[in-house]
């Protein structure tokens, strides 16, 4: 997952946590939100192509730095074949839950395209 499609301020994080709607499932929780019409995203360079952004948040309950950053990097490959498939002009906040770290990583994507679909943010298919 670039960068530029990444949460990267505190701001951005409240705003979807305070408006956002969450979806769980066995090994994550969703939150997302549409994105807020701010000044800073009229003012800046748009280069993400999708126009979505994603935060990933893995808490100290999850273990030490070398799992969390381990559970990260699994999150973020996750969900970059899933960025062309995600619905335009959301924030989302991915949060680990401590099954995560002794889940496959299929069990993982299939995790996450379920709590994609519940939440309706996947693209429908063009006929």
């Amino acid at each position: 997952m670039k960068r530029c499609y990444s949460l990267k301020r505190n701001k951005q994080f409240r705003y979807v946590y305070r408006v956002g709607k969450s979806v769980s499932d066995r090994y994550i929780v969703l939150i997302y939100a549409p994105k807020s019409k701010s000044k800073d995203a009229k003012n800046k360079n748009n280069d993400n192509e999708y126009n979505i952004h994603i935060g990933l948040t893995v808490s100290k309950k999850i273990g030490n730095s070398v799992v969390r950053n381990k559970v990260k990097r699994r999150l973020r490959e996750v969900i970059r074949p899933f960025l062309p498939k995600i619905k335009n002009g959301y924030n989302i906040i991915v949060i680990a839950r401590t099954s995560i770290v002794d889940a496959e990583f299929k069990n993982i994507s299939l995790c996450f395209a379920r709590s994609l679909n519940k939440a309706g943010l996947l693209k429908q298919p063009e006929v």
